[in-house]
């Protein structure tokens, strides 16, 4: 025959018939006793701080937890120790989950029954008193084996759940990504080509106007609005309709220099102080060139934004362990605390005008290459970007 859960528990224990037969004959002798022995056990509970916090957030008066364990004391002398003993007990680890107790408080708790019983079988000169003892001692290990063997599965099911739920929710969200991802190519396939006739026709009448023309300015502004757009468009294509990097072996530092040389033609970064510190290393590695143009440039864009009211750039270069670092670091306004964990996510943005979808086309691209990217700030004093990719010989 199958050996049941509790068959192995009672192995583990060494708990034998004869201990079961020893226990229920004492039932008798020791029942007077068991209210004394919980009196003694919920005020040794109750001078330990963390133990009384467990008890007054548990809901339920003293009074009604003492009549709880009452009754546990008792059933632990009647048996028989059957399969319907086993869920009884069951449920009391289950139980414990359920009020929060911590599993490690059980161990504690039966030793001060264990010693409370212990003292009291020896107070009532019963016969074969050590034997008694340790048949009590074996029943004890018995039941705390079947709480925390309940109390582990209890725990395992709602950790279970709980990741159900997280996948469910995560499964939800990426449906909907993917749903908002179509639009968004859609909308931004709509977008571009009447973007690009408008423009077209809007130069025109810029080059027909006299440079004296007080419109000249207004059609600038247009033609600014009209780039401003045609980037957000690009954003949601590159967002939705992610590439895979076409990556060649490269020297990062040149790649850096040219970018932020075209990067400094941008109106945006006028007057800007940007500190360089070692583009001039030999570093290299295996990226798509297009991409990381995109990603620095994003970079510095946002840094130059934060540095709009006063600060400067570094732009910076290193190489440690096998590793390329990039880092962008600005002195501006910085990220509020409860936003640096949301800056990686798609349409999350702290600036006024944006898609919010920059840095979470960064993040694909480095982490596309095998790298990482990670954000620190302070609110007020700026922000560092660093970019980590594997580096090559």
């Amino acid at each position: 025959m199958t050996e049941t859960k509790l068959d192995e528990l009672k192995r583990y224990a060494g708990f034998e018939p004869a201990d079961a037969e020893r226990v229920m004959q004492a039932a008798d002798q020791l029942a007077p006793v068991l209210p004394e022995i919980v009196e003694q056990f919920y005020a040794r509970l109750e001078s330990d701080a963390s133990a009384r916090a467990v008890l007054d957030g548990s809901g339920s008066t003293r009074g009604q937890l003492q009549a709880t364990m009452l009754q546990w004391m008792k059933e632990l002398f009647d048996g028989p120790y059957d399969r319907a003993y086993y869920r009884r007990r069951a449920r009391i680890g289950r139980a414990h989950v359920e009020v929060n107790l911590p599993a490690h408080f059980l161990v504690p708790a039966i030793s001060v029954v264990r010693t409370a019983l212990t003292q009291h079988v020896r107070k009532l000169n019963l016969p074969d008193a050590d034997a008694l003892i340790l048949s009590v001692g074996k029943l004890l290990d018995l039941d705390l084996a079947i709480m925390l063997e309940a109390y582990h599965i209890e725990a395992e099911e709602r950790i279970r759940a709980a990741e159900r739920e997280l996948y469910q929710e995560r499964l939800e969200e990426s449906e909907h990504l993917a749903n908002v991802g179509h639009l968004a190519a859609t909308l931004a396939h709509e977008i571009k080509n009447p973007l690009a006739g408008i423009s077209g026709a809007i130069q025109v009448i810029g080059h027909s106007l006299a440079p004296d023309n007080p419109h000249k300015e207004v059609i600038g502004e247009i033609l600014s609005e009209i780039d401003r757009l045609d980037a957000t468009a690009r954003d949601l294509l590159i967002y939705a309709k992610p590439k895979p990097p076409l990556r060649k072996q490269l020297h990062i530092g040149p790649l850096l220099q040219d970018t932020l040389m075209r990067f400094r033609q941008d109106p945006v970064v006028h007057g800007l102080p940007i500190h360089c510190d070692g583009l001039e290393s030999a570093a290299t590695a295996h990226i798509d060139e297009t991409q990381f143009r995109q990603v620095i440039t994003n970079l510095l864009l946002n840094a130059a934004h934060a540095c709009e009211k006063g600060g400067a750039v570094t732009f910076r270069l290193a190489t440690a362990d096998d590793m390329v670092r990039i880092e962008v670091i600005d002195t501006g306004v910085g990220v509020a605390p409860d936003a640096v964990g949301h800056v990686f996510e798609p349409f999350y943005s702290t600036k006024a005008k944006g898609t919010g979808l920059g840095l979470s086309i960064c993040k694909w691209i480095v982490e596309s290459h095998g790298g990482r990217i990670t954000l620190e700030s302070e609110e007020g004093k700026g922000t560092k970007v660093t970019v980590e990719l594997p580096g090559s010989s």
